[in-house]
């Protein structure tokens, strides 16, 4: 091999030019990486404050300041301390699908083969199913205080909606007829019930069963399908749209913004790359490629990506929104950036990456803490 034989001085400056190169590279890949996000704000890195284990999956962490409460897929319900000691919990088994805390973070609900409903100590109050076979699709805290809950009948399509006071006594109801395989339904909190076929038709319904509105979402020459509709915490907004074309082929998703009333109020425009939608407290999210965050009105609030990552999970609490990204790789294990906006100032304030081989999800919690759910536990993210 030949050797080259460099002088003193020429080898100091190529030193120098490669300690510049360096920090050069450092500094683009930071702006470029700024430049990316085109986010504005000082940003904190994440820390780890407390770890859980469970026996199965975390499917839903709720809270308030001071305590919070985790439910699993085996059916565990129990406290998060002061967010770092756990009690003993309680066994409800039914397989259950979400946990949800009243406003004032006095009661829960979990979903599942029944309606149950707990109080701050997880102490059963009451829990309700239907004398046919039956899930529960859906249920929330009504603005009236009450709790509302769609069952849905496993010998058909059809199901029922019911409300309950805190009691549990039976306040009203109705059925919801068999529309046929593909149809959803999306409940609001003020007990306004959405109800979408596969066709895209749409119906409103009040909470004693009066149908406010029948409208349909746009589909020319029918080229579209995959039909999603989600429905804002107010009930007062609609957001609809198809999640992939006919044909397979890459093009632009169109998402329409209605109000209760079946009026278009703003339409959105996606694309292929982006086919999922999520209704985010009062705003709406499309996700794929790229996250994107609208009000009530259509208006875009807040756009953000990562090259080579896809948006999967997103969460909001307190004027905070987490957003999750998956690495796109074939791998088993795959790197997830979790990034935090304040949405008043649509900026990314916080953050987190961590390599996982588990399916990860999002739970954004009051006090600026973060949970990131795997399938043996959980941690408790704060800056």
């Amino acid at each position: 091999m030949k050797k080259t034989v460099q002088s003193h001085g020429l080898r100091h400056m190529t030193l120098d030019y490669q300690r510049w190169l360096a920090a050069f590279v450092i500094v683009a890949a930071t702006l470029g990486a700024m430049t990316l996000w085109a986010l504005r704000g000082k940003e904190t890195a994440l820390h780890v404050v407390s770890q859980f284990k469970t026996s199965d999956y975390p499917i839903g962490i709720v809270g308030t300041q001071d305590q919070g409460y985790a439910l699993t897929a085996a059916g565990q319900v129990f406290a998060l301390r002061g967010w770092t000691s756990q009690s003993e919990g309680v066994e409800l088994g039914d397989n259950p699908t979400s946990l949800t805390l009243s406003t004032s973070g006095k009661y829960l609900l979990v979903s599942g083969q029944r309606l149950t409903l707990l109080d701050d100590a997880l102490r059963q109050k009451w829990s309700r199913t239907t004398t046919a076979p039956s899930v529960v699709e859906q249920a929330v805290f009504t603005v009236t205080g009450g709790v509302a809950v769609v069952y849905s009948f496993l010998a058909n399509q059809s199901r029922q909606f019911v409300t309950y006071d805190l009691a549990g006594k039976y306040q009203d109801g109705y059925t919801v007829p068999d529309f046929g395989r593909g149809s959803q339904i999306s409940l609001a909190h003020s007990g306004m019930l959405v109800v979408t076929l596969e066709s895209g038709t749409i119906y409103t319904v009040s909470p004693q069963g009066k149908v406010i509105a029948k409208f349909t979402v746009p589909n020319p020459d029918q080229k579209l399908a995959g039909l999603v509709t989600v429905v804002d915490d107010s009930g007062t907004r609609i957001l609809a749209g198809y999640g992939r074309s006919v044909s397979g082929a890459p093009g632009p998703l169109p998402r329409y913004l209605f109000d209760q009333t079946g009026k278009r109020i703003a339409q959105i425009v996606a694309t292929s790359d982006n086919p999922g939608l999520r209704a985010l407290g009062n705003d709406f999210l499309t996700f794929g490629r790229t996250a994107e965050i609208f009000d009530k009105d259509g208006k875009l609030l807040l756009s953000a990506s990562k090259l080579n990552f896809n948006t999967i999970d997103a969460s909001m609490s307190d004027g905070e929104c987490a957003l999750l990204f998956q690495e796109q790789t074939t791998s088993q294990t795959a790197v997830y950036f979790l990034g935090i906006y304040d949405m008043k100032a649509r900026a990314l304030v916080r953050q987190w990456s961590t390599a996982e081989s588990d399916e990860v999800r999002v739970f954004q919690l009051p006090g600026m803490r973060s949970a990131l759910a795997l399938g043996s536990g959980f941690s408790i993210l704060a800056p």
